[in-house]
């Protein structure tokens, strides 16, 4: 006796719907997924025009105001002789004379306890051009201000430092020894930047 048995398709078919349903989900997915990416970063650009936009209205607003003050500065100014101009030049350039971080006194002699002692000389220049730029450069030290200071022995190392607006000249003395004494000269139109009454600068190790 022979049984015939027939072949159906069917599983087969419904493999093949379950796969295009998955692939149909996945697409769907991924759309939705670029959607809300897209939605995300226009949301940001919004945000950073926006930021943008005020960032322009306050630096327009600060040029005006830089503009305003130029002008007014430079009608104050239209009148003043050229030795009135520089001596108002001079107050905007500020020197600084320091024995490891401390400022020198008026009388020039520094007591201190260190085995290691730096002298610093800095020059800080205006941050803000009120002056035209030609007369500001007046106000500064005559000569490279480094050339201001002469040490009468030699440092274990010399070295520069430059910022912005502060610049600096340093002299590193390393294992100096107790109840040794340090000293240097600066020149006549430093002691006046600086204050001091003397032009000898002393510094004792104690």
């Amino acid at each position: 006796m022979f049984i015939l048995v027939a072949c159906s398709d069917n599983n087969r078919d419904n493999s093949t719907n379950s796969d295009d349903i998955d692939e149909v989900n996945a697409s769907t997915q991924l759309l939705e997924d670029k959607t809300t990416q897209i939605d995300k970063l226009e949301k940001q650009n919004e945000e950073l025009q926006a930021d943008l936009d005020n960032i322009q209205t306050d630096f327009n607003y600060k040029k005006e105001e830089a503009d305003y003050y130029k002008q007014l500065i430079d009608d104050l100014i239209k009148g003043y002789s050229n030795a009135q101009l520089k001596d108002l030049a001079i107050k905007l350039w500020d020197y600084e004379l320091e024995i490891n971080g401390v400022t020198v006194p008026p009388n020039g002699i520094v007591e201190i306890h260190e085995t290691a002692i730096e002298i610093s000389l800095m020059e800080r220049q205006p941050v803000y051009l009120v002056l035209p730029n030609k007369i500001t450069m007046q106000g500064q030290i005559n000569g490279n201000y480094p050339e201001h200071i002469t040490m009468n022995s030699k440092p274990t190392e010399t070295y520069f430092t430059d910022g912005t607006v502060v610049t600096g000249i340093h002299h590193k003395f390393v294992g100096v020894e107790e109840g040794s004494t340090i000293s240097f000269t600066i020149t006549e139109e430093l002691k006046k930047r600086l204050g001091l009454e003397t032009t000898q600068i002393t510094i004792n190790n104690r």
